[in-house]
């Protein structure tokens, strides 16, 4: 059998990639001997015809529901299988639910899928993200200084109070938001709108400075883990995955990491980075579902209309000398994806 990743880039309506798909599937290939190509999660799972291969099917599933069940051709391991609410009609529909129990027991990412899976009569348990395991291969013995911010969130747009008051904060550290203003990373997506974007990064530095001191806020390195970038700068599916590989080298070797997205704080877990999690307190429910039993993982930091509420008890401001110890509960989790991926690597039934 031959061995392939889970790609995404080809479905026509994504704006961009996101790097955290290419992070899961670094976490894949961990357990694989060797690498011979990607499927699109997406596009190319039904109607594959090529060499039979061993598939590691973790991720959300999908955009485009149409593709599914995956072709014969594929001989999968369904864990950290997260079903969206976006195509949960189609996921669960008769084909696919006999499909899913011809390879249970299913892993479930979440619980919002494990409870979607068991009431549909598919024997489920709930695994976690396959990314909890990014230590079995890039755990550093060197830790460094450097402190990472990837895709902070400020979950509401800014009205006629927040003008003033924005004028108010860049009156008073006009430095600190000129730099935060003309940092490319630190995406607050405001468009080409530049009084919005200034008024934005205002009101991010005097909202994160209530919780994160200003070192953390001025000195980390700003991260983006999703655009056109990954899909223009890297053209390939193995460019993105050799990306991937980089930051999460990078995370590796962190001092401290906070961040809104969930391929970032799982995998540094996984590396024993110190971590703290952004969770936006208006996410969408496309978006919310997929964090049940997971956001327990973390130390979380709720970003409610703007405001961050830590979930935790600590002194503030939050440095890399002063933060909650990472949680110990992922352990068993990623011991027991190591356990069943090494079976599958070797066609052991698991």
């Amino acid at each position: 059998m031959s061995h392939k990743l889970l790609s995404v880039s080809k479905f026509p309506n994504i704006s961009g990639v996101n790097i955290g798909d290419y992070i899961q599937a670094l976490a894949s290939a961990q357990f694989i001997s060797r690498l011979d190509g990607f499927i699109d999660r997406d596009e190319e799972l039904k109607d594959y015809d090529g060499i039979p291969c061993n598939v590691i099917m973790n991720g959300w599933y999908m955009h485009s529901p149409k593709n599914w069940p995956p072709s014969e051709l594929i001989n999968p391991l369904f864990l950290s299988f997260h079903i969206n609410s976006g195509a949960s009609k189609e996921l669960l529909s008769a084909s696919s639910i006999a499909y899913l129990k011809s390879h249970q027991p299913i892993g479930c990412r979440d619980l919002n899928t494990l409870e979607l899976l068991m009431g549909n009569g598919v024997e489920a348990y709930f695994s976690g993200c396959l990314t909890l395991t990014l230590g079995e291969k890039y755990r550093s013995s060197t830790r460094g200084n450097k402190t990472y911010i990837v895709d902070p969130c400020i979950s509401r747009e800014p009205n006629w109070v927040d003008l003033f008051k924005g004028i108010s904060i860049i009156a008073t550290h006009p430095f600190d938001i000129l730099r935060l203003y003309l940092n490319k990373n630190l995406r607050l997506h405001c468009g080409r709108n530049c009084i919005k974007k200034l008024l934005k990064t205002a009101l991010y530095y005097n909202e994160y400075s209530k919780v994160f001191g200003r070192k953390l806020i001025m000195k980390s390195t700003y991260v983006s883990h999703e655009g056109m970038f990954y899909k223009t700068r890297f053209k390939t599916d193995l460019n993105r995955l050799e990306e991937a590989e980089r930051l999460v080298r990078l995370y590796a070797e962190a001092s401290f990491v906070i961040t809104s997205r969930i391929h970032c704080a799982l995998p540094c877990l996984g590396l024993e980075t110190p971590v703290i999690y952004l969770e936006k307190g208006q996410d969408a429910e496309v978006s919310k579902c997929r964090l049940a039993g997971l956001k327990e993982l973390f130390n979380v930091v709720r970003v409610v209309n703007g405001v961050l509420v830590p979930q935790f008890e600590t002194a503030l401001p939050i440095t890399v000398f002063n933060h909650p110890p990472n949680k110990d509960s992922w352990r068993d989790l990623a011991n027991n994806l190591k356990h069943r991926c090494r079976s599958f690597a070797k066609n052991v039934k698991v």
